[in-house]
Order: structure tokens, then sequence, then C-alpha cells
């Protein structure tokens, strides 16, 4: 079992406050090796409209043998970051995953991307342009289009769900011990199940990602629900990179009255404000299902902006009963969860093939995975 790398104290700053404060940087613990800071164009993919891969294909390869054993060694986070994490809904954990790792997973990740770009930006038309047929757009350009006509907001990012089903290499990562166990210890779960993943890409100029909590988006009826964010690419200070509200998952009236729209209102909250600033290649930010966050436009004279959000809950969630809820669900990623709500009824048990069971790693589900390994600290 190997320790993983003591957090950074997050960057914080008060509502109305334009200047963050950085605080000190953390450090390398345990059996995880120290890394040189990866400079931030190292593996950009600056994509105006994403275009396919040479080597067709390239999503499905089989890892090699040292990425499989880095994603498959479990890792467990201290109790300095558990405390931060109960206290403040949120927690960076450094070189979660390891920076080799990630870099050859980011191209994995890229190239199943460019299969779901089309699909992205109908999704995008569905959220954003209320009768509009999204099935109807037949390429991005259309879509641009329609968008730019019928667009309630602007277009903040683009969203490719569960590329982990059309990616070997997505599945292994997500499904793998080293993020489940870190999942089940944020949540102090011992079973965990996994949620969706989903990529979030912010061209350059795209706009702000509004404030939200990720539970008002999710039909189940649990608080145990943790997203583990992870950039494709080293990440200065000037990226789009996630800002919380320290304390917010804690706030019960504000999710029990607000709706979502209500929820972006923390004038009178006074919450403090935090991010973990610049992120190596490897390191990850992890929040609660329902402490709020908020992400700034992407500047325009930058490399695109993206990131793998994983999402898990812990095991023996039900699906939300509606019958007497004060309001339902938002329904803009219904298209990630679609296909197993309407197998299940309201109050079933989330059990379905497609939320699978990821830890222990006993129990995990995912197929072709090879003997996983354990080191001791």
């Amino acid at each position: 079992m190997q320790a993983i790398t003591e957090d950074a104290s997050p960057r914080s700053e008060h509502k109305d406050s334009k200047r963050l404060v950085n605080r000190d940087k953390g450090e390398q613990i345990g059996t995880v090796n120290n890394v040189e800071k990866q400079s931030p164009g190292k593996l950009q993919k600056n994509i105006k409209h994403v275009v396919k891969n040479e080597a067709e294909g390239e999503a499905s390869k089989q890892l090699d043998g040292r990425w499989k054993e880095a994603v498959d060694t479990e890792v467990k986070v201290s109790l300095k970051q558990l405390l931060q994490f109960e206290r403040t809904g949120h927690v960076l954990v450094r070189q979660l995953v390891p920076e080799e790792a990630m870099e050859e997973c980011a191209e994995e990740i890229w190239a199943a991307a460019r299969e779901q770009e089309l699909e992205a930006y109908r999704h995008r038309v569905a959220v954003l342009c209320p009768g509009v047929d999204a099935s109807s757009v037949s390429n991005i350009e259309q879509a641009l289009a329609v968008l730019a006509e019928h667009a309630t907001d602007e277009l903040g990012f683009l969203q490719m769900f569960n590329l982990h089903r059309y990616s070997r290499t997505v599945r292994e990562l997500v499904t793998s011990p080293r993020l489940a166990r870190v999942a089940a210890d944020l949540l102090g779960a011992s079973k965990v199940r996994l949620y969706q993943d989903c990529l979030f890409l912010k061209q350059p100029g795209f706009g702000a990602t509004n404030w939200h909590s990720d539970l008002n988006m999710v039909p189940l009826d649990t608080n145990a629900f943790v997203t583990l964010w992870i950039p494709l690419r080293a990440m200065d200070e000037d990226d789009s990179g996630l800002l919380f509200a320290s304390g917010s998952h804690r706030d019960f009236s504000l999710a029990y009255w607000q709706d979502l729209e209500g929820m972006e209102d923390l004038e009178r909250r006074e919450y403090l404000l935090e991010d973990h600033g610049a992120l190596d290649l490897g390191d990850a930010t992890c929040h609660h299902g329902w402490c709020l966050h908020y992400a700034s436009p992407q500047p325009e004279d930058s490399d695109a902006r993206a990131a793998l959000s994983i999402s898990y809950f812990a095991d023996g969630a039900r699906v939300l009963d509606t019958r007497h809820a004060r309001r339902k669900p938002h329904d803009e990623d219904a298209w990630s969860f679609r296909g197993w709500r309407q197998a299940l009824r309201e109050g079933d048990l989330a059990n379905h093939p497609l939320l699978p069971l990821v830890y222990p790693a006993a129990l995990n589900d995912r197929k072709d995975v090879t003997k996983r390994k354990k080191t001791r600290r």
C-alpha cells in the first residue's frame, strides 16, 4: 500500500476579493518520487475543432506493464487530507496518477474524445437551445451556428460523457484500485461504485462555468458522492481551474431550500472561496458532491484546457424517489445517466452494469484486468 502526496493548502479569497493568496506548496511523501514541474505546453492539444488522430483505434490499445502497475497499486490519502475534505469539501492530491502514466493516458483520452466531439456539441445544443432538436445537428459548424442563434447562455465548455465505455484505457483508469481506493477513503465507504466519467473541454475563449454542485444533477438519494478532477496537461494559474466555496457541502439549508439557480447567489453566505493553484500533470482535485464550485473563462491566448472528471458514490444508494421531492434533479447530465436510469425504478438500489462496483478491488467487475498489485509503506 502506498501513501500518496500530501496536498498543498488551498489558495483563498473572500467573496469580494479579486486577489488569491498562495499558501505553502505541499510536498511529496511515501514511495512516490518527486517529479519536475512539467511545462504547460508539453501535452497541449489546442483543438478548435478536434481532428482525428492519424492512428485509428488509439483509444483501445492495451496499456503497457508500467502503466498498469501504476494504476493497479492501491494508495491511501493522509489524515490531513481526510480532515480537509471533511471540513472544506475539497482537497488536492498531488500525483494521484504518476506523471508518466498520466501522460500516456492523456493521449488515449484525447483519442477517445475526438470520436465524441460532435455528440458533445449536440449535447450543448440540447442544454442551451430549448426547442431545437439536437439530433438534427449533423456537423460541428451547424452546431456552432445553432448555438450562436439560439443559446440562452454562453458556451462555457463541452462534455464528453463516459469515455470508459469506448476506450479500454479510460476504463482501466477510472475503475482502477488507485482511484477507487481514494474515493472510498474520502467517502468513508467500504464499497464504491463508478457513477460516470466526463471530459470537460474549455477551448480558448470559452466562458465561465456557473456555480453549481454535482449532486444537483444526480438522480440518486445519497450524500456519499465524490468527484476526482484530473487535468490532461499541467495547468498554470491563468488556466481555468476549479474555485470552491469551502464548507458549502455542509450547508444543509442551501440545497434544502434553493434550486440550482438559487445556489449561485453566494453573496450573503460569505463562504471562503479557494482554489489549488497551478497543477502538475497527474495532480487531481477532489470535491464532495454538494460542494459548490466554479470555473473561470479560459483565456483566449491560451491552450485548450481539458480535465477528466470521475465521479463515484458509496454502494447502497437508491434511485431518487421524486414523488414527494421539493424539486427534481437538474437534467443537464441526463445524456450520461439515461441508459441505467430507464432500467431502474425510483427507490431501487442503484445496482446496474453501467454503475459498476469498483472498490474493494476483489469485487471490481471491470474486464480484462491483470492481477492487481499492492505494496506496503
